[in-house]
């Protein structure tokens, strides 16, 4: 009897591990046809329906009592695992994709405007070189003089505007430049700028290294120009030198409207920079001059900034030049920047305010160099205006030729 109950036993045991063993072979089969389920169909709808905006993490379609385990909701898990990866992954790859698409045609819209502003920079030259050659010609009428002149410095100015968006575009500052002294380049940059006769400059034998000089005459006048702009017109514009141990610093003070603290604050902001711009952010009346010292300064080692400062109530604008960019000063020459070679004398203004000139003379005496410049309009100030004109008709010929030879 006893053996006979231990058979039964023994049977519903077996009876029992077999349909265990069968609901497990079951519940795997489950699984398995799941998994080959999702990964052959699940996840590649998945894929394919991630890049629409109104997209939703589908259910894995898990039937029957697996829908109710722990492996049906490990693989929900995995799902929407793998679909917010594929959304991380496609929202970067669209990130990098438009990058590279707005970087392209922000250089694309620089070189077009390179392209564009160094042809008006050849034109300018052209024009010049036709005004300097009336200017050399012409038949001592003060009015011819006058005219000849005004048209010459609008120039100068046309192309120093058209050489700043060459240069915040990558190209060339300009020629390299013999080395010069710093009132020498001072007075370069005032034949840039409009309003050089409200300019006082004192004098600096300290020179430039060759490479700097054009940068630093270009960064100049942007400075000079901006703070002649802002000013009365009535007033003056101060720039002295301060000397340090590890340079020297050229010091701009105007009498104009004082910047604001938020003003300054974006002014310093784009001076301490690369002078890189986005030129589509510019807006329909672009200001680009201080984005120009930065990218002179960032390329050639000097510093600029401007402060709430100014003695007169004003702005005060500074250029630190570091030892690196000073040399001694060369031997007293009559100024490499100065294409005419016969001096410019003391004399009367024209009707128009500018300076007078005389026929050129051999025997003439080279007229004085004042120490502090003065107002009004005078010959000092006026041989600066053509060290200035005749540096930027030069400068822009070998920028035409270099230009895209030197890009950042």
């Amino acid at each position: 009897m006893g053996a006979v109950t231990a058979v039964v036993r023994l049977a519903r045991h077996s009876a029992q591990q077999r349909t265990r063993i069968s609901a497990l072979e079951a519940a795997c089969s489950a699984r398995d046809s799941a998994l080959d389920a999702l990964v052959s169909k699940g996840l590649p709808a998945l894929a394919a329906s991630t890049g629409r905006p109104d997209a939703s993490v589908p259910g894995i379609g898990v039937a029957g009592d697996l829908a109710r385990t722990a492996f049906a909701e490990n693989l929900q898990a995995v799902v929407k695992q793998y679909a917010a990866a594929l959304r991380t992954v496609r929202s970067e790859a669209e990130e990098a994709t438009r990058l590279q698409i707005e970087e392209r045609a922000q250089e694309a819209t620089q070189a077009a405007v390179r392209s564009v502003t160094a042809s008006v920079v050849s034109l300018g030259a052209d024009l010049s070189k036709v005004v300097g050659e009336a200017l050399r010609q012409h038949d001592g009428s003060d009015e011819m003089f006058a005219t000849l002149t005004r048209i010459d410095h609008t120039v100068q100015q046309i192309v120093r505007q058209a050489q700043s968006y060459v240069v915040i575009c990558g190209g060339l500052p300009g020629r390299r430049w013999p080395v010069q002294k710093l009132t020498d380049i001072v007075r370069g940059a005032l034949g840039r700028i409009p309003d050089y006769p409200r300019i006082k400059s004192r004098e600096l034998d300290r020179a430039v290294t060759a490479r700097a000089v054009e940068p630093v005459v270009h960064a100049l006048a942007t400075l000079l120009d901006n703070a002649a702009r802002y000013s009365p017109p009535t007033s003056y514009v101060d720039v002295t030198f301060q000397e340090g141990h590890r340079g020297v610093t050229v010091v701009i003070d105007d009498a104009g409207v004082s910047m604001s603290e938020e003003q300054l604050a974006k002014a310093r902001q784009t001076l301490s920079g690369d002078g890189r711009v986005e030129l589509h952010k510019l807006g329909p009346h672009p200001q680009i001059g201080f984005h120009t010292v930065a990218a002179l300064a960032h390329r050639y080692g000097f510093t600029a900034s401007v402060g709430a400062s100014s003695p007169y109530g004003g702005v005060r604008a500074t250029l630190f030049l570091p030892d690196e960019l000073l040399t001694a000063a060369p031997e007293p020459e009559e100024s490499r920047m100065e294409v005419a070679h016969s001096p410019v004398h003391e004399l009367d203004a024209t009707k128009s305010g500018l300076p007078k000139r005389r026929r050129r003379e051999s025997n003439a005496e080279p007229a004085a160099r004042p120490a502090l410049s003065s107002f009004p309009a005078r010959a000092g100030v006026a041989a600066a205006w053509r060290r200035g004109t005749s540096s930027g008709r030069a400068s822009v010929t070998e920028s035409e030729q270099k230009k895209g030879s030197d890009h950042q």
